[in-house]
């Protein structure tokens, strides 16, 4: 334990130690532990072109079309992991641009890992871009098609993305659809129901 009289002086020194005290100093101290921005609490980080990104957001949202607030959260999704795979290529190309051959760029330890860590990090996010891909289009497919089968299928508003990519793929006769996707009582009735 500290003496009193070092207690004091700690005490003392921390206070002609008190950080960044301007706004640009603040935003400049923020920014101290940033290394890659890949996992960073907001998607832009400041040197990169906002132009691009919107665009880039824009793009997605004139092809995808969300409708409804889970649509838009999964397309906001995908274009935040489409940004950060944009990211991760032009870092390695800047990684790579400082070697003058490729067995040079081998040899070198440090740049062989920071590429490793982003490969770790690429992995991750195609699998998180993927997902949303699929989800969202489980969720267009429901969307689409539930009107034209309301009357002969049972469809729950949000059901399980690997069933509707099932049904989607129309990979089975649409009868064997019906009697696994109906409720019970529909189809009991359907097979009471004389045949025209």
């Amino acid at each position: 334990m500290a003496s009193p009289a070092s207690q004091l002086a700690n005490a003392a020194n921390a206070q002609l130690s008190t950080g960044p005290r301007t706004e640009a100093g603040k935003a400049q101290s923020a920014q101290n532990a940033r290394k890659h921005g890949l996992t960073a609490a907001d998607l832009l980080i400041p040197f990169e072109d906002r132009e691009e990104f919107e665009a880039l957001r824009s793009d997605y949202q004139t092809e995808i079309d969300p409708r409804g607030p889970l649509q838009k959260t999964l397309c906001n999704e995908l274009v935040a992991s489409a940004w950060n795979l944009l990211r991760i290529r032009r870092m390695e190309t800047e990684l790579c641009s400082s070697a003058k051959s490729y067995s040079e760029l081998l040899d070198n330890a440090g740049i062989q890992t920071k590429l490793d860590r982003l490969a770790r990090h690429q992995t991750r996010i195609e699998r998180a871009f993927h997902r949303c891909l699929r989800e969202l289009k489980a969720l267009q497919t429901s969307d689409a098609i539930a009107p034209m089968l309301k009357d002969t299928l049972f469809l729950p508003r949000l059901a399980r993305a690997n069933e509707i990519a099932r049904i989607s793929k129309r990979t089975q006769p649409t009868s064997v659809l019906q009697s696994r996707f109906q409720p019970p009582a529909f189809a009991a009735a359907q097979s009471r129901a004389p045949s025209p």
